[in-house]
C-alpha cells in the first residue's frame, strides 16, 4: 500500500512539474475523439493532427476551421498562460574577515566531580511493607 501511494505521489509531482493538471487528464477523451474526427474527415495522421493543434500549423488551422473553435477549446493542454518560476542567483564578492583568536593552552581546572546520587543507592525508595 505504501508503494502505491509513493508511486502515485511521484507521478503527481512529475505531472505538476510538466504543467499537466487533473483537468488535462480528464480531457484526454475529447483529445482522442477530435483526433479520430480529423482522421476520418481530413485524413490526418496523429503527428499532423498534433501539429495542427499544438505545433506550427496551429494558427493556419484556426483560420481555416473557425467552426471547430468550441471543440478546440475543449482539448487538453490549452493553457492561456505559463507559470514557470525563474530564480536568479547573485553572488556578491564580499569578504568577511575572520579574526583569529588565541586559545590559551594552560587552563586551571575548576571542575570537581561530586557524587550527588550515591544516597539513592544506599536507601531504596520502594520497600516492602513491614509487619508490626
Amino acid at each position: 500500500m505504501k508503494t502505491i501511494i509513493a508511486i502515485s505521489l511521484s507521478f503527481l509531482v512529475l505531472f505538476q512539474s510538466a504543467g499537466i493538471g487533473v483537468n488535462d487528464i480528464l480531457l484526454l477523451g475529447h483529445f482522442m475523439e477530435h483526433a479520430e474526427y480529423h482522421s476520418e474527415n481530413y485524413g490526418d495522421d496523429f503527428l499532423t493532427f498534433f501539429e495542427k493543434h499544438y505545433g506550427s500549423l496551429k494558427s493556419e488551422h484556426e483560420k481555416n476551421h473557425k467552426e471547430e473553435k468550441q471543440e478546440h477549446e475543449e482539448l487538453p493542454f490549452q493553457h492561456a498562460s505559463c507559470h514557470h518560476l525563474s530564480t536568479d542567483v547573485v553572488v556578491f564578492p564580499y569578504e568577511i574577515s575572520i579574526l583569529r583568536g588565541e586559545i590559551p593552552l594552560n587552563h586551571s581546572h575548576t571542575f570537581y566531580y561530586l557524587n550527588l546520587y550515591s544516597s539513592l543507592e544506599r536507601v531504596s525508595i520502594f520497600q516492602p511493607p513491614k509487619s508490626a
